[in-house]
């Protein structure tokens, strides 16, 4: 990786450097390339279960994906830490939309060309993307559980983080929007399968089940598509908001506190 990175970095130009990340990545990038097997055998252990997209926890994860645009951001174009494994439909929207809140002055700026226009060098500022390898998103989103199953801010959110979280999740991966009503219908289905997965544990444990059968049905739920909507069945219970939301599966953790750390 790092013998792919000279290869860009020793260039002059901003644009020379641009054009050969994207003319070096996709020869790499192969089924062939030993670096690149390792990359997604590393990339695969990262993934939730059977190798879900990092962004919407549905599709499956079958591309490499740059944090970071290869284009606008040449140096990271082979580095470990700006990839994650997408889907076709996450990751083609994205393409190369990016956004900083500018070092100089903190204002927040779209940093990619329009459409068939060259890429130029970003200015120098704080990513406006929240990237999934170095920040947890549900510190920016809350999932309403309790009808919509679509993603908020959260509430205590600065005005920057706030723009943060709706570029994000509105503008470049559009997670709520109506194009993409099946994720949401996803989100409101898993709600329903985690809890007839914990409704099953709670009741095998109340009939002094085998540990070893209770392990396999923890580790079922932890398999399961979808886990933010789990995270998010967590965090309502310790809020004390779950009891609003649905009481028998308040109940259910109250019974199996430990799924609580699952």
């Amino acid at each position: 990786m790092k013998a792919f990175q000279e290869s860009i970095d020793k260039l002059n130009t901003f644009s020379e450097r641009s054009a050969k990340a994207k003319e070096l990545f996709p020869k790499k990038n192969t089924k062939s390339n030993a670096t690149f097997k390792e990359v997604k055998k590393k990339l695969t252990e990262m993934c939730n279960s059977t190798r879900r997209c990092v962004y919407c926890e549905d599709s499956l994860g079958d591309e490499v994906e740059h944090i970071y645009p290869k284009d606008l951001f040449p140096e990271k174009c082979f580095d470990w830490g700006n990839y994650v494994y997408a889907c076709g439909p996450c990751n083609g929207p994205k393409n190369n939309k990016f956004a900083v809140f500018k070092q100089e002055d903190g204002s927040f700026a779209v940093v990619n060309p329009p459409k068939g226009q060259p890429s130029t060098q970003p200015p120098t500022g704080k990513a406006a993307l929240i990237n999934p390898r170095t920040e947890d998103p549900l510190q920016f989103a809350i999932l309403d559980l309790s009808g919509t199953f679509k993603f908020f801010p959260l509430p205590s959110l600065s005005a920057n983080e706030k723009k943060k979280m709706e570029y994000s999740y509105n503008e470049v991966l559009r997670l709520n929007h109506e194009e993409r009503e099946p994720l949401r219908q996803a989100r409101e289905n898993a709600f329903g399968m985690y809890k007839a997965r914990i409704a099953e544990y709670v009741h095998k444990k109340k009939n002094n089940a085998p540990l070893s059968l209770l392990e396999k049905l923890k580790d079922g739920i932890l398999k399961e598509s979808h886990p933010t909507v789990w995270k998010e069945i967590q965090r309502y219970y310790r809020m004390g908001l779950l009891v609003k939301v649905d009481e028998e599966l308040k109940q259910y953790f109250d019974e199996a506190p430990e799924a609580l750390t699952w």
